[in-house]
């Protein structure tokens, strides 16, 4: 399997994988957080519906709930807009300059009602 983790270097460069699959210590690992306080973020965001996980893979049954092993870009980028961590400092700053490098716009449309056209 080849390696879809987030990978953070000490001069703060950030390699990302196509297709990101981490594991709740992995998620640690990279925020440099305890493992509870990951699993509990993850939770949270899972319970507010922001985020997901991949239960295509691997699973975990708690109590009569079932709880996916791994987790993709998109909670990665959820926690590290929850946690106070230098990592996740750097990830924040690499997340906004990806998506203003983009060119995303944010337009917004107001629906216009013409009397004339009805």
């Amino acid at each position: 399997m080849e390696n879809r983790k987030i990978i953070i270097s000490d001069n703060g460069k950030i390699t990302v994988s196509s297709e990101t699959k981490m594991s709740i210590s992995e998620i640690a690992d990279l925020f440099d957080i305890y493992y509870q306080m990951t699993k509990k973020l993850i939770r949270d965001i899972e319970k507010s519906g922001v985020a997901g996980g991949d239960y295509s893979l691997s699973c975990t049954v708690e109590g009569s709930k079932i709880y996916p092993d791994y987790y993709g870009l998109e909670m990665v980028i959820a926690i590290a807009f929850r946690v106070q961590s230098a990592n996740a400092e750097v990830m924040r700053r690499w997340f906004l300059k990806k998506i203003s490098k983009a060119g995303i716009t944010e337009r917004l449309i107001f629906p216009i009602q013409n009397s004339m056209l009805n």
